[in-house]
């Protein structure tokens, strides 16, 4: 397939008058990153995790040893209960991925709460790491999922270096969290989300439930 060049002012025509990928995705802010959104918002760290974050788990069954692998026999008894709704004989063990990600709004929590009435972004220019990437962040197979993006449609843009630098930072904050515990990397972390089973969501989730599941002193 043969892309053309667009210029900048077409790229953003061309992203104003979808804002899909905002709708679709939740938006993964990393530590570094929350301090610069906060400092666009004027607000302190802590309000912004707090009134603008939520909690998101995703859990993958897992039966050999790594970073972010926790036994389930710690895991809290309702969140049990809510596996065993999907796999009835539960693994020894799962990864655990706990980030913080953008709140969403709208009927069935639809948009990232940034996105304004015209498609902008209300925090562009402070904008997590992945918005900035999208959609030619580097993974294999994965630029393929966004056929409903235009700007994938009429262009491409080589950012192997950045979504490798990006994927560093990624990688740095979990081996932090599975080495210090999540609250040791989030300071304040917002008290509530939603745990995932691979793709799919299970229930809401709570900042001490998350806790129970990924001590690092209950690991040694």
């Amino acid at each position: 397939m043969t892309f053309g060049k667009l210029s900048p002012k077409k790229e953003s025509e061309i992203c104003l008058s979808c804002g899909e990928c905002c709708k679709r995705y939740w938006i993964t802010t990393l530590p570094e990153e929350s301090k610069k959104i906060s400092k666009k918002l004027k607000k302190k760290t802590a309000e912004f995790l707090k009134e603008d974050c939520v909690l998101l788990v995703k859990l993958y069954p897992k039966s050999v040893k790594g970073v972010l692998t926790f036994p389930t026999a710690f895991f809290p008894k309702r969140v049990v209960e809510e596996l065993k709704k999907e796999i009835p004989e539960l693994p020894q063990s799962f990864f655990v991925i706990p980030q913080v990600v953008l709140r969403r709004e709208g009927t069935e929590q639809k948009a990232c709460a940034f996105l304004l009435s015209d498609n902008k972004c209300d925090i562009y220019s402070a904008r997590p790491e992945p918005c900035k990437l999208f959609p030619f962040i580097a993974v294999e197979g994965l630029r393929e999922n966004y056929p409903f993006c235009g700007l994938f449609k009429s262009t491409y843009k080589d950012l192997l270096k950045q979504s490798r630098n990006y994927f560093k930072k990624v990688k740095k904050y979990f081996d932090l969290v599975d080495k210090k515990g999540f609250s040791s990397v989030w300071k304040d972390p917002p008290k509530t989300g939603y745990l995932y089973l691979n793709e799919t969501k299970l229930c809401e989730i709570t900042i001490d439930e998350l806790e129970r599941m990924v001590s690092a002193k209950k690991r040694k």
